[in-house]
């Protein structure tokens, strides 16, 4: 083999070595964030509290049952900076939001590339959620629990 093709396979192996790294370190990282729970606003000393609608996770199998408790505004996507982050590759940055409109939840798709689905139907506008829907980003779907 000719020193310049070793070289470049050299670096080639460089590069998906650091790449695997990456990814291996982003899922660890995910694994250990703690999860923003917005319950701990709430007053335990208040009588009659009653939760808000909560997402519960239904897939994949190894989030499932994991709670996040719709507030006024979430949004919902691989970004840290979302409310509910997953690590899921068809699902966008910023993929879409749930906010309360006139007393209820809506959900609206903010142009993703792979669509947001609600009962199985692609969400073209903001449409109301009721309990019992199910929300489904790339292979991640939710379940509207009240």
């Amino acid at each position: 083999m000719s020193p310049q093709l070793v070289r470049v396979l050299t670096i080639l192996l460089l590069i998906l070595i650091h790449l695997f790294l990456f990814r291996v370190i982003r899922a660890v990282w995910v694994g250990i964030r703690p999860t923003r729970d917005t319950r701990s606003r709430a007053n335990p000393f208040v009588r009659n509290y009653r939760p808000a609608n909560v997402l519960i996770v239904r897939t994949p199998e190894t989030l499932n049952g994991q709670r996040h408790d719709l507030t006024e505004e979430i949004t919902i996507g691989r970004a840290a900076t979302c409310e509910v982050t997953i690590d899921d590759s068809y699902a966008s940055q910023i993929h879409a939001r749930i906010f309360r409109r006139e007393g209820e939840h809506v959900l609206e798709d903010l142009g993703s590339t792979n669509g947001t689905y609600l009962n199985r139907q692609k969400v073209s506008s903001a449409t109301s959620l009721r309990t019992g829907d199910h929300v489904q980003i790339g292979s991640t779907v939710f379940e509207v629990m009240s």
